[in-house]
């Protein structure tokens, strides 16, 4: 049976989503699947939120798991400037509004854009929840000026169609049973069914891994 279709459910903000990027690179990339960016708005909401020194213990003790697991680099950089900054933003809205942008765009480059935005906080140390930041990285990843992107993040109706997006995340993770990201759902003949987690970070490529529910 060939899978050609799979959900892929996301936040921006998320460092075990940083980690199975490759994975999910990888299966993009051989072409013969679609795989669909739905994001969750896991860590959307709320733009008061910081990362506390205890917080950003528990992070850090997190990213030297999914790095060991996925090779993911977590730079120091990061460590300082994010993680050691307690007047960082911890809201994943403005990304998750300007990767629907993309979406908009041109649906084929959200994933594209997810990685851009990662790697600004993961290995830059830059803060994605601003947007000059956001536009400037869309522009570098993906072409077209940071003006052009700057009318696309000011489209009145952004927002609604984030929240869309974000509700459809939430009825399809509530159809699979998880409550965190990543997560990779299989819109089988029999419903949905959420596909293994540890297929995401381990050393076998998720295409071989897809290869087995055939």
């Amino acid at each position: 049976m060939a899978i050609d279709h799979l959900i892929y459910l996301y936040d921006p903000l998320c460092g075990w989503c940083y980690g199975a990027m490759p994975a999910i690179h990888g299966l993009a990339d051989l072409g013969g699947c679609i795989v669909e960016p739905v994001p969750s708005g896991l860590f959307g909401g709320d733009p008061t939120r910081r990362i506390d020194a205890e917080m950003a213990r528990h992070i850090e003790e997190t990213d030297t798991r999914i790095a060991a697991m996925s090779g993911q680099r977590f730079s120091d950089v990061y460590r300082r400037k994010v993680l050691g900054n307690p007047e960082m933003p911890f809201d994943s809205g403005p990304a998750t509004q300007a990767l629907t942008a993309v979406s908009q765009w041109n649906v084929l480059r959200e994933l594209d854009a997810l990685h851009a935005l990662q790697r600004e906080r993961f290995v830059a140390g830059r803060d994605i929840c601003d947007r000059e930041v956001i536009i400037q990285a869309l522009a570098a990843s993906l072409g077209e000026t940071p003006e052009a992107w700057a009318a696309r993040l000011d489209d009145p109706q952004l927002a609604r169609a984030t929240e869309k997006r974000m509700e459809r995340a939430k009825r399809v993770m509530q159809s699979i049973g998880v409550h965190g990201v990543p997560a990779l759902a299989w819109p089988s003949d029999k419903g949905l069914r959420l596909l293994p987690g540890q297929w995401l970070f381990n050393d076998k490529s998720l295409a071989r891994q897809l290869a087995t529910l055939g």
